[in-house]
């Protein structure tokens, strides 16, 4: 069976509890966080990759949302990167590139840092 790959980086993230603490990954944006009250986390999403016989390429934007850009800034560079870089230590990844690390704010104004992230994953197909 196929891993869910946007499942296992959420998990792998939340799995840290200081960083679930500050800033708790999920597939959604809270709906408590508006541009008017932004509240720290992180949003997980594929957005696209590929499927071989034997593995997956999956491509994975990680974003970082918070209160301003140095917070957001600061917690994608020294939080969530580095716990990234370490998710091979689950047997069913086998790399992780970093593709990428941009500024990206919402239309609304609201801070956030995208981590776009390529894992190579193992399949049982």
């Amino acid at each position: 069976m196929a891993v869910n790959a946007e499942k296992l980086v959420m998990d792998w993230i939340n799995a840290d509890p200081t960083i679930k603490a500050e800033y708790p990954a999920s597939f959604d944006v809270p709906a408590e966080s508006s541009a008017t009250h932004p509240m720290p986390f992180v949003t997980v999403e594929q957005v696209g990759g590929s499927d071989e016989r034997f593995r997956s390429l999956p491509l994975i934007a990680v974003q970082v949302w918070g209160e301003s850009r140095w917070l957001v800034s600061e917690a994608a560079a020294k939080r969530i990167l580095p716990r990234l870089k370490r998710i091979t230590e689950l047997p069913e990844v086998a790399a992780i590139d970093i593709t990428g690390r941009t500024h990206f704010p919402m239309p609304d104004g609201r801070p956030r840092y995208q981590i776009l992230i390529r894992l190579t994953v193992k399949s049982d197909d």
